[in-house]
């Protein structure tokens, strides 16, 4: 079976939590203060999540909205809105929290997870300042991002993913209820899809592949209750199924679980790093220049920007 999403979801996590740099103990309090501010907004900056979404109805990504095929094409946070706050956590005298505003509200926040002056985590937000429109992750600290989540109202809609780290989209996964409708994905880094899969409630019901890279389908997979159970081929390529395999019991290998839409971002923390995914909305009036504050020496009570703030804009 070619069927391959979870386990480039399962390296993108991994590769996320073996790549983190250890700290001193304070260093460690105050990460787990940024991942406890994160945690914190993430509950106040999101809502309805649970309810349903819009998603895709099986047409191309193309047919829909655009995507991206590349990280570098997306829009960057600096380019929308100026810093008008900074936090610097770790007392280093450096921005470790970065509020870009505009307009009396809060456009977008920077985070840098592990103290190493680059941004980790980037969330975009709607035109209430609060309820989440996009969020951006590099798990592996590389500088360059992995993942792209897009949410509607709060509710996560679809996610772009660079599962081979190579700073290419390879993975298209659309949402529904929090668990995949469908997904897409470019085996060979060609910029298109050459896989398409469709999920029932998070489950694998149909996996398609352009095995020869023609644009076309070639092979179809077929799944019940998450165990593949019949495979199709177009034998002559005019894009109908010539043959078609009945797949035993014995052979189908285990069963696919249900797959959320929240696989690959959900990272265990690991020593020296915050491992937290939401970024703060605190708020102070906007100015001319960045107001870097100190964060002070590490006590047991962390820093945690009030979310409330956010209510009352720049």
């Amino acid at each position: 079976m070619n069927h391959q999403l979870r386990p480039h979801l399962a390296t993108l996590a991994e590769r996320s939590s073996s790549r983190s740099p250890a700290a001193a103990p304070r260093g460690v309090r105050q990460a787990a203060a940024i991942a406890l501010a994160l945690v914190t907004f993430s509950v106040a900056g999101c809502k309805g999540r649970g309810g349903g979404d819009a998603t895709g109805d099986g047409t191309t990504p193309g047919e829909e909205e655009p995507v991206l095929s590349s990280m570098e094409d997306r829009v960057r946070c600096e380019s929308l809105a100026p810093v008008t706050r900074g936090v610097d956590v770790n007392n280093d005298g450096r921005a470790d929290i970065q509020e870009h505003g505009a307009g009396g509200r809060l456009v977008c926040v920077e985070i840098d997870m592990n103290f190493d002056g680059r941004v980790d985590v980037t969330r975009f937000f709607e035109g209430d300042g609060t309820t989440v429109a996009r969020e951006e992750h590099d798990y592996d600290f590389d500088g360059r991002l992995d993942e792209i989540a897009y949410y509607a109202d709060g509710v996560i809609r679809r996610k772009e993913l660079d599962t081979t780290f190579d700073h290419r989209v390879d993975t298209w996964m659309w949402c529904e209820n929090g668990l995949v409708s469908r997904a897409q994905r470019d085996r060979r880094n060609r910029g298109r899809p050459d896989v398409w899969e469709t999920y029932s409630d998070g489950m694998l019901v149909e996996a398609r592949y352009d095995d020869n890279n023609d644009g076309q389908v070639e092979k179809w997979e077929m799944f019940r209750n998450g165990f593949l159970v019949e495979v199709r081929y177009d034998m002559d390529n005019n894009g109908e199924a010539d043959r078609t395999d009945t797949v035993h019991p014995d052979d189908a290998g285990p069963a696919e679980e249900r797959l959320r839409c929240d696989v690959s971002a959900t990272v265990p923390p690991a020593t020296g790093t915050a491992g937290g995914e939401n970024p703060p909305a605190t708020t102070t009036p906007a100015g001319d220049e960045t107001d870097v504050i100190d964060g002070g020496e590490a006590t047991e009570d962390p820093f945690v920007p009030d979310p409330d703030d956010a209510k009352g804009g720049l």
